[in-house]
């Protein structure tokens, strides 16, 4: 068994790490979303801005038997690294999840990268059952549970038309008349880049992170509109709902959800972020709300929204439950430090 590092044109292996990735989701969590096809190619023609990305694959007798997905930030965080790995179901236990781990440990710490983190699913209450071997291939090589996330799905409508409006007339009762709600398809209007760009970097300062270290990550124009092609290429459309405050024009509360090209009846709840200034006003709720409505009217087919939340995050829990969203599993995330 080898390591060999894979690319755009390397055709053959990114057919089979396709292959690997839909047959380990099959194995590992089939009541969950797959990665449409022409998103997981795209991962290898177009990359974020600020960011690298590295494919190795575990190779033996020339078939590919695993792979694993090394991304780096460029312009912020540059001790951080992240990866993804994945072994076919029909070919773990034999030594490619350590190779690929010790491939990734040794390729992070050559470009001085301390701070490496992955993730695995696992079982939640109530859920259904997850493969506890992942979890503990990391754990023997010192991985340390660093954040758990837990994975919830909702009805495209879940609250029925009355009680929908009940709750969307509340909400924007108790926001006031000291915000706007505004709402779009695809990219960002001109005229809210720039605050748009403010809220990006707000991101990380306000999510839990677990035992991370992490500045937030500058976003500007340029940046914005180069992560708006990126979308395109994937085929990936976000239905955004933000809440201006008429005062100054500025964004104070944003929500989104990304619908894929050919995924016929699930959305994907991105981020939802209120400014700490302007918390307690419902912001939250009163997005979610109007953003399910533009999703039903642009989007018809979908059926369900889905979305994962650090289970230490009270308070976006809260607002997802009230929206009837009912758990499914979790991922963990494992966080190992290198020495410097």
């Amino acid at each position: 068994m080898e390591i060999i590092e894979f690319k755009a044109g390397d055709t053959d292996l990114i057919d089979r790490a396709f292959a690997i990735a839909t047959a380990a989701h099959h194995a590992d969590t089939p009541e969950n979303p797959a990665v449409p096809e022409r998103f997981f190619r795209t991962l290898f023609t177009h990359v974020m801005p600020g960011r690298e990305r590295y494919w190795f694959a575990a190779v033996e007798d020339g078939l590919a038997l695993g792979y694993i997905r090394i991304n780096f930030s460029t312009d912020d965080n540059l001790h951080l690294s992240r990866f993804e790995l994945h072994v076919h179901p029909d070919h773990r236990g034999r030594g490619a999840e350590d190779l690929l781990l010790g491939q990734a440990e040794r390729f992070c710490a050559e470009h001085g990268r301390t701070s490496l983190l992955t993730d695995v699913p696992a079982y939640w209450e109530g859920g259904p059952e997850r493969d506890a071997a992942p979890a503990r291939t990391l754990e023997a090589r010192g991985y340390r549970l660093s954040l758990t996330s837990v994975n919830r799905r909702s009805p495209i409508d879940p609250l029925g038309a009355d009680e929908e409006r009940r709750r969307y007339e509340e909400a924007l009762a108790k926001a006031g008349d000291a915000y706007e709600v505004r709402q779009w398809v695809g990219p960002v209007p001109e005229d809210l880049v720039d605050t748009m760009c403010r809220m990006e970097t707000m991101i990380l300062a306000e999510i839990p992170l677990g035992d991370v270290e992490a500045e937030p990550e500058r976003m500007d124009a340029e940046k914005l509109r180069a992560k708006e092609a990126v979308y395109t290429a994937e085929g990936r459309t976000w239905v955004v709902s933000v809440a201006v405050e008429r005062a100054t024009g500025e964004v104070r509360a944003w929500t989104e959800v990304a619908v894929d090209e050919g995924v016929d009846r699930d959305g994907f709840q991105g981020i939802t972020i209120v400014d700490p200034a302007h918390r307690g006003h419902r912001l939250g709720l009163l997005l979610k709300l109007a953003n399910l409505r533009l999703l039903r009217e642009r989007f018809p087919r979908l059926e369900y929204i889905w979305t994962d939340n650090a289970d230490v995050n009270a308070p976006m829990i809260a607002i997802n439950e009230l929206m009837g969203y009912t758990t499914v599993d979790a991922r963990v995330e494992y966080h190992k430090k290198l020495e410097g």
